[in-house]
This record gives C-alpha cells, sequence and structure tokens, in this order.
C-alpha cells in the first residue's frame, strides 16, 4: 500500500511500549483510509500521557484537563504545503474512556486518529450539522476498516 499520508510519529510515554509492534501500520491504515474521502499530506503524531496532554490542553484551549486528543492544524498556506499539522493523543484518557463506554482499546485508538485528522481538515463538530457531517464521515471510514461505530451505544468491544 502507498503512504497517502505521511507520519512523523513520536512516542514520549511508556504506556505505548506494548503497542509498538503494530502501532505504525494501525495509524497508517486509518490516515489513509481517511484521506481517501479528505485530502493526503504530512502529519506529527504524537503518543503521550495524560500530563503531557494536560499542559497543551491548558496553554492552547486554557482547559486544565486532560483529554484523549489534540489537533493542531497548520497555519500554512495548503496550496503551499502539504504539512497539515499535529495530533496528540494520551494513553491514559484513551483507555479509560474505553473501558467506560465499553470500546475495544485498539477501535477507540482508530478513532481518536480519524477524528483528529478530521480535525487537521477543518472538519469541528461545535454546531451540531458540523457535528452530524463529521460524526457520519467518521462512521464511514471505521466502517471501511471493519470497525463499528463509535457514536452507537451498543456493546462495541471489538478490536
Amino acid at each position: 500500500m502507498s503512504k497517502l499520508v505521511s507520519i512523523d510519529m513520536r512516542i514520549n510515554h511508556s504506556d505505548w511500549d506494548d503497542w509498538a509492534g503494530s502501532l505504525e501500520q494501525d495509524v497508517q491504515t486509518a490516515l489513509n483510509t481517511a484521506s481517501g474521502y479528505t485530502r493526503s499530506g504530512s502529519i506529527d503524531l504524537l503518543l503521550t500521557g495524560d500530563d503531557e496532554i494536560q499542559s497543551l490542553n491548558e496553554h492552547w484551549r486554557g482547559k486544565p484537563k486532560p483529554t484523549d486528543v489534540l489537533s493542531f492544524p497548520t497555519e500554512e498556506d495548503p496550496s503551499q504545503s502539504d504539512f497539515l499539522g499535529d495530533i496528540v493523543i494520551s494513553h491514559g484518557v484513551m483507555s479509560r474512556d474505553a473501558a467506560s463506554s465499553n470500546k475495544g482499546l485498539k477501535a477507540h485508538f482508530t478513532h481518536l486518529i480519524v477524528h483528529g485528522f478530521l480535525h487537521l481538515l477543518g472538519f469541528d463538530h461545535i454546531e451540531p450539522s458540523d457535528a452530524d457531517e463529521m460524526e457520519a464521515l467518521e462512521i464511514k471510514i471505521l466502517a471501511d476498516m471493519g470497525l463499528p461505530n463509535p457514536y452507537s451505544d451498543n456493546d462495541q468491544k471489538q478490536g
């Protein structure tokens, strides 16, 4: 499979150590599938823990708490650069959210990658109509990968 999205991935928390074998391929598959519906480019991906993402969330969004995923779209002109921006994911929040919502950890991780990527492209979920559009695209991308609807209340302990 040719790379449609190039990734510069950095892991700075030991909670990600168990994922090392398949992580890059999982991320690449998710991003390539998503780019088929949107556009390609390059991203920087930071896989971290709660302390780091809390610091970033407070600094950039004024929210002094950890979150699962942050996206920082590039400020560069898209016609002048293929760089799309940065995505940061916290293993701790991601794991707790997956467990509390009965989602498989790998499926939830894939959803966060897709969700963060769509934010880099300008999608958001502030207005209900925008949320509907973004969620529908996420559901379609994940379905293409054989993963369940992340917004369904059904038991999703897959992946």
